[in-house]
Order: structure tokens, then sequence, then C-alpha cells
């Protein structure tokens, strides 16, 4: 039995010093002659021996029980024997750079060599690219050497760190290890974005040994580096990581069907780029290039047409007032950076009147701050648009006729609502709501706002209240229907309120926009890195209803490779400072152990019956 605090045990053995102390000074008290009780007859007395022992059981509990405390805090744990091997973990890369001709085969057979070469040693087969899998535990040397035919080159980047970070995972509780690693020694597997103080974040413990077996050799690579679509042409980048120069057919496709076919002359060590028309409706394509020299997976690159980039709203304005919508328009437009997260238009009455309903249905989102201008067309337009799924905000005010607004909408019962004086202030009633969830720490902000007029209006079964003002009036309600139907019962234009001039006007105005479906485009592109779980290779795939272009790192189809001596110079080392690895394999050891757990009952036990003596 081994502790892992050893110093509480001597608190512990303070417990005997009472016990010593009151055996010292066990004093008599004298006789003292007392006249009033002389004339008794003199009897000893004698302390039951029950009494004695109970009084002894109440000594033990209660020395057991600081005993048992002391040696839980002590940490016990029962030392494992030491191994009389090592262990040893190889580590197999396949990356996609490990697909050159021969490349892998030779990989393979490193790796056997270096497996039959671990005799006695627990072995271990992890293989890696961008991630790191145990594809034999640690375990005979048969199990991982049946185990390296059960890999082959994917279709991920080489990363070195999360290699060896699996391997001091797998090591962690032996005395000695050894890490060998088979592969090609890419320079760009120590990734120097992780930010670590070592190349690429890629570190062993102290004590475990390193050996490198490069399974690579100089080759030629042809790679398509980039592809895009950018309005009616295909652009793409074809690099040539060799060093001759080479000429190949470089194949486009759009859509499944065969595009054009060029013959293009790559200098060494250079790229080339090309552009090739095409369809105006073109949504996917695909450029590919011959490479029977270089890597297989960077031979073809995907690419989608690029969704709209900002979302589009259209502020319906117009009226008496000239800045109707001003205030709107800049909180959509503020932002911190060079482009804006909206296209915002800012049109009359009349003019929206005028748009068709396929007009209005590229519009992410449509806000109307006046009725004055809107007629029957313009009903027709909007009653399509919320039907189809759109979002519509609407802000009451001196420019909002609600008996219009209920003839264009056709809601029944029309709304009919009350223009009341000094509502107090907004209260954000139900702050679960995709509007107000971003304000959960700072919503005693709208309290600052002073709201002069506002629309009282019935909320009914078809309305459910958002927000609400002080005197209990909807302040935000949202209309049940098969769009999203937002309705601020306050003006938007500095006329009712001054919640403009307010810092929350902004970010509140922005995510009523973004709830009502003006967001920024999903992404549509991937790395194979990056890509959801599932997708294991290149190619255009549905993800949630969408498609998506993955496609494999580019950066890993550079064949500039290291040699073994700077390799092993590029890894770090890590010490355990705080603790040597003697003790830390002990807090291992202890931490699965948890024989502390067990004392502590033990002395609750204790404890209890104590308690139950003495009470007796």
């Amino acid at each position: 039995m081994s502790f892992l605090t050893p110093l509480y045990l001597i608190g512990g053995a303070l417990i005997t010093l009472p016990i010593v102390l009151h055996l010292l000074r066990r004093d008599v008290a004298p006789p003292v002659p007392f006249t009033a009780v002389r004339l008794l007859r003199r009897s000893a007395v004698e302390r039951s021996r029950r009494h004695r022992l109970r009084d002894l059981l109440l000594l033990a509990a209660r020395v057991t029980a600081l005993l048992l405390l002391a040696g839980s805090f002590a940490r016990p744990y029962i030392a494992r024997a030491g191994s009389t091997g090592r262990a040893t973990v190889v580590l197999l890369d396949r990356s996609f750079s490990m697909s050159a001709p021969g490349r892998f085969a030779r990989a393979q057979q490193l790796a056997r060599e270096a497996i039959d070469q671990a005799r006695g040693d627990r072995v271990s087969l992890v293989a890696f690219d961008d991630r790191a899998a145990v594809v034999a535990p640690p375990g005979s040397s048969g199990e991982a050497r049946a185990a390296v035919a059960t890999v082959a080159p994917g279709f991920g980047a080489t990363r070195y760190a999360a290699a060896f970070d699996k391997a001091a995972e797998l090591l962690a509780d032996e005395r000695a290890g050894r890490v060998v690693l088979v592969g090609d020694l890419q320079r760009n597997g120590f990734d120097p974005s992780t930010g670590s103080g070592h190349a690429g974040g890629a570190v062993l413990p102290d004590g475990i040994d390193l050996v490198i077996r490069d399974a690579g050799a100089p080759a030629a690579n042809l790679s398509v580096t980039s592809a895009a679509i950018e309005r009616r042409q295909l652009t793409a980048t074809v690099h040539n990581f060799g060093g001759a120069a080479r000429t190949v057919d470089v194949r486009a496709f759009a859509d499944g069907h065969a595009l054009s076919t060029r013959r293009v002359s790559v200098p060494a060590s250079e790229a080339v780029d090309l552009v090739v028309d095409a369809p105006s409706d073109i949504h996917a394509a695909s450029v590919s290039v011959d490479d029977a020299e270089g890597y297989a997976a960077d031979n073809e690159r995907f690419a989608l047409a690029d969704a709209p980039a900002i979302p589009r709203v259209v502020i319906v304005g117009g009226g008496p007032a000239a800045n109707n919508g001003f205030y709107f328009s800049r909180a959509l437009l503020a932002t911190d950076s060079e482009v804006p997260d909206f296209d915002v238009r800012t049109v009359s009455g009349t003019a929206f009147s005028a748009m068709t309903p396929q007009d209005a249905s590229s519009s992410a989102a449509i806000a109307i701050l006046s009725t004055h201008g809107l007629d029957r067309r313009a009903g027709d337009t909007l009653r399509r648009f919320v039907s189809a799924g759109g979002g519509l905000f609407i802000a009451a005010g001196p420019d909002v006729d609600p008996a219009v607004l209920s003839a264009l909408l056709d809601w029944q019962p029309a709304l009919v609502p009350v223009e009341t004086p000094n509502a107090g202030v907004l209260a954000a009633s139900d702050l679960r709501h995709p509007v107000l969830r971003p304000f959960d720490a700072v919503a005693a902000n709208f309290g600052q706002v002073t709201f002069a007029r506002v629309w009282q209006i019935d909320g009914g079964s078809q309305w459910r209240t958002v927000a609400r003002f002080t005197n209990g009036a909807p302040a935000l309600a949202e209309r049940k229907s098969t769009g999203r139907v937002l309705l601020f019962t306050s003006d938007v234009d500095r006329r009712w309120n001054d919640f403009p001039l307010h810092p929350t006007f902004v970010p509140f105005v922005q995510e009523i926009a973004r709830y009502l479906g003006a967001r920024a485009p999903s992404i549509s592109s991937f790395l194979i890195a990056d890509a959801p779980a599932g997708v294991s290779r290149p190619g255009i795939t549905t993800l949630g209803g969408r498609s998506v272009a993955v496609n494999v790192d580019a950066r890993e189809s550079a064949v500039d490779r290291l040699s073994p001596e700077d390799f092993r110079a590029m890894v770090g080392r890590s010490a355990d400072v705080s603790k040597p690895r003697e003790q830390r394999l002990a807090a291992q050891t202890e931490a699965r152990q948890n024989y502390w757990r067990y004392g502590l009952l033990l002395m609750l036990g204790v404890l209890v019956l104590e308690a139950f003596v003495g009470a007796r």
C-alpha cells in the first residue's frame, strides 16, 4: 500500500498525543477529611466493568474515525508491479499524400518491420491524417501486424500534432515507451496555424523514444488547388509541385456534363490559372487533371455557384414624412466590417405596388413603415410573400393605416388598435424568443427608452405577445401565419418614441431582420478536416437539405519533405515540471482506484457506532 500525500499520515499519528498525555497525568486526588460525613460508613466506590468497556469503545471509535480521515486524505493506492517490457506505438500516416505510387505499400512494410522489432513490447497501431485513430489497441504484435493491412490512404491532410497527442495518451500509464512514426515526413504536417510554441503543436513527453521510418521519396505532383464559379465563368488553378514541366489535359464539368477539355503546360513549381465560360444557370462544377505520378485525391476539385452574398431587406416607406425609414435602414446597415450584413432597399408604396411577386420573392424580409401608395397589387404581393414563408415586419406610426393594413393582408378580424399615450417603457417578457434572446444579460437597457404613443391592440388568438410595455400593452407581437409576421406597436422613426437614439435600437432591428429570414448565407464549402461527421470524401453532397462542396486541403499537395534528423528537431518535448513521471503514474493509478472513498465511508460507519454507544 502506498500513499499519494503521505504527510497527512503524520497528522493522523498526532492523535496519540492527547492519549499519552492523559496516561502520564493520571493524578489521584488526596483524601480530605470532612466533618459532615465522618460518621458515615466507609465504602469503596468502584466503576463497573460495563462503564469501563463503554469508555474504551468510545475512545477506540473516535481515534479510528480520525485515523480513517487522515488515511483518506493521504490518498492510498496499491502500486502496480512494473512491466517487464515497454510499450510501442506505431504511427502510420494515411493522409492522401501517401497515395503516391508505391508509397503506402512501402509504409505498410516499414510498419510491419517496426512491429516485428518490438519483441516483448505491448504494441498498438495508430493511423493518422487530420485526426488520429487507434486501429489496434495495446496488445500483441500479431494483432497490430494484422491491423496494418486494414489501413489505406484517405483524403485528409497530415497533422503530426494529432498523432503525437494520441501516442502520448496511449503511453500515459507506461513506465517506458517508444513511438515509431512511419510516413513521408511531409513538411506541411507541422501546421503553424495552431499557434503552439512548437511546430504545429507536435509535442511528445520526455522519456518517450521517437523513431522515424521514412516511407517517402522525391515525387512529382499535379493538383487542382482551387475552383470557383464567378458570374458566367468557371475559374480554376492547376499547380505543378514537381521539379519538371508537365503538359496535361484539364477537364471541366458543369452539373455533371462535360464543359471543356484543354491541353495545358504547367512549368515546374508554378501554377496556371484557367477560365472557362459556363452556362448562366450553372449550379455545381468540377475541374480535374490526369496525374499518374502524384497524389490521386487532389486531381479534382469541386465548386458551387455562390448564393446571394447579402440578404435583401425591402423597406416600404414614403408618406408625408421625408425621413420615413431613415433610422430603420441605418440600423440595418450598421456594421463593424467593410461589407454590410444586409442589402437594404427603401422604396415608396407606389414603387412597391409596381413590383411583381417574383421581384418581392428575391427579398429575405419586407418592412412596412407606411401604407401610403399601397394598392391591391401590393396586397397580393405581400400575401404571396408571407404564404411562401417570407418574413414581414410592421411598425406602427402615423403613416400606417390599420384599416388599409388589414385589407392588404386580409386579416380577419381587422386590426382595430387604439392609440395610447405614455405606455411606459418596454419590458422583454419572453427572453426565449430569438429576437430577444441576445438581450438576456442587458434586457434592462430597454427601460431607458420612453414611448410617448403606442398602439393598444387586442392580442386575441391570432397574436403572440413577445414583449410588453409597463402599462401592459403589447410592444412586439407575432402573428400566427405560414410566414413570420412581427408587429411593433410603436414607430421606428423617432416620432412616437426616442428608441432610435438608444444603443439597443441597432441590435434590436438587426435581430428582427435575422429572425424574419435575413440571415447570412450558409457555408457552401468545406475541407475534409472541417466537414461534418459522415462526410469522408470530396465531392458535392447534401447536408441539411442544401448542397455543399467538399474538397481536400490544398496544402497537402506540396511535395516538400524533411529529413529524419530535421523532423526529429521539429518535434517539441514537454516535461511536467510540477510532477516527475513516477508521481504522475502514481496519481493516475490512485485516481482509478479511489480507495479514499472507502475510507470515508468506513469513517462515517465508525461515527454512527460511536454515536450509538455514547447515547447509551
